[in-house]
This record gives C-alpha cells, sequence and structure tokens, in this order.
C-alpha cells in the first residue's frame, strides 16, 4: 500500500517544475528602464566629448570661428552696410571662362567683358530674393558708363522661359539679357545659392563675391567700384 505523500513536499516538487513566474522574473520595465539610462550616458558622454573636441580645435584654430563670409585683402573696408556680407580675397583669383547667351541668342563668353568692372549677377525669375534686388542692380548701371562699369545679370533659367526672363528685366529697365540654360555657374563658379554677385576686376578676375539679397545702389557699392575702376 503506498504512503500518502507528504503535502509539503509535493507543493515543493510543483513549484520546483513549473515555468518561473512573473514574480521570479525581473520587470520588463525595469529592464526597459535600464536600457534607456545606459542608452543616456552613452549620448551625454559622446556629446560632452564632441563639445570638448570642438572647443580644442576651435582654440586651437583649426576650425572657423565664423561661419559667415570672409573679408580679407584690400577691398575688406569696403564690407560694410548694404555690402556686409560682401567676401573679399586676398588677391584676384582666376575665373573659368564660360560661353552663354546674349538676348540676340548670340554666343559670348566671360572673357569677352575684360576691361571693364563686372558686376556679374546670378539669377532666375524663380528666385524672389532675386527680383526684389533687381532694380538695385538697375539703378546701379545707371550711374555708370557700361564700357567701364557693366552690371551683368546672368539667368540660369531654361530656354524656353527667355519670354519671362525678358519681361522680368524690363522691369528694371537698362539691364541686358544674358542666359545659361546649362546652369554653369553652380559648378564652374562654385554658387550654392541665388541671388550671388561675383566682382570681377579688370582683369576678368574674381575680387569679391556677395550671396544672398543685397542693396546694390548703396554707397559702399559705389565706392568699391570707383576703387576698382581707377
Amino acid at each position: 500500500m503506498n504512503e500518502p505523500l507528504d503535502e509539503n513536499t509535493d507543493t515543493a516538487n510543483a513549484e520546483a517544475q513549473a515555468p518561473q513566474t512573473e514574480r521570479t522574473r525581473p520587470p520588463r520595465k525595469l529592464k526597459f528602464n535600464l536600457i534607456v539610462a545606459a542608452l543616456l550616458v552613452l549620448i551625454i558622454a559622446v556629446s560632452v566629448a564632441a563639445v570638448v573636441l570642438f572647443r580644442q580645435a576651435e582654440t586651437d584654430g583649426t576650425v572657423p570661428t565664423d561661419s559667415g563670409p570672409v573679408a580679407e585683402g584690400p577691398l575688406k573696408a569696403y564690407a560694410t552696410g548694404a555690402l556686409a556680407k560682401l567676401e573679399t580675397h586676398a588677391a584676384p583669383r582666376p575665373i573659368e571662362d564660360i560661353s552663354f547667351l546674349d538676348g540676340e541668342g548670340k554666343t559670348v563668353k566671360l572673357s569677352d567683358f575684360k576691361g571693364r568692372v563686372v558686376v556679374l549677377n546670378v539669377w532666375a525669375t524663380w528666385c524672389a530674393p532675386c527680383k526684389v534686388e533687381m532694380p538695385t542692380l538697375a539703378n546701379l548701371q545707371k550711374g555708370y558708363d557700361p564700357q567701364k562699369v557693366l552690371v551683368l545679370p546672368l539667368s540660369i533659367d531654361k530656354a524656353e522661359d527667355k519670354a519671362a526672363v525678358e519681361k522680368e528685366l524690363k522691369l528694371s529697365e537698362g539691364l541686358p539679357v544674358y542666359m545659361d540654360s546649362e546652369i554653369q555657374p553652380m559648378s564652374k563658379w562654385g554658387i550654392v545659392g541665388m541671388p550671388t554677385t561675383i566682382i570681377l576686376n579688370t582683369n576678368g578676375q574674381e575680387v569679391a563675391r556677395l550671396s544672398g539679397e543685397a542693396k546694390w545702389d548703396a554707397p559702399e557699392v559705389k565706392a568699391l567700384l570707383d576703387a576698382l575702376a581707377k
């Protein structure tokens, strides 16, 4: 005759064979919180290290402290007022000679304008700031003989949009039509946005450039161009 099982022994065996219960497992919420805390500590550590390295590089002069335009060289004094964003160069820089079309569809080259100071404005009809500043460029041209100081608005609109280019320039009397539908200024002149205006000396070299809209009929612009036209 079998002896009855001890009740306590039976209970203990059942608990040993039973799968782990929620009581004996680490709570899921606790696991999640631990993971989040570890990630936060890692992010903070990386951020602190990055700041320390950047500050050290900044102190050593290996990174610029100002991401804005740099005015240097003999023309830096003109980077003021309406030309506060003007980037001037320590020495004149060569600019790649490209071909584009005039208002009559004739091919011309940038080098054709050597012998004059050129205010080379890269724009498009779909660029709102370009259209805002265009009247000031027209006013600037009215103050100079175009054989000495030329405002050259170079549109990068599509060829089929020539009528829109002409219409826009008619609103600013005195400015000629020039178009480059191949958009060469972006790759060959390093232009990343519009409007961008490049100032060329009488040798056809770049001496300054300004990215963005400006008031081109301001006195400081005239002072700069007069200095270059001497």
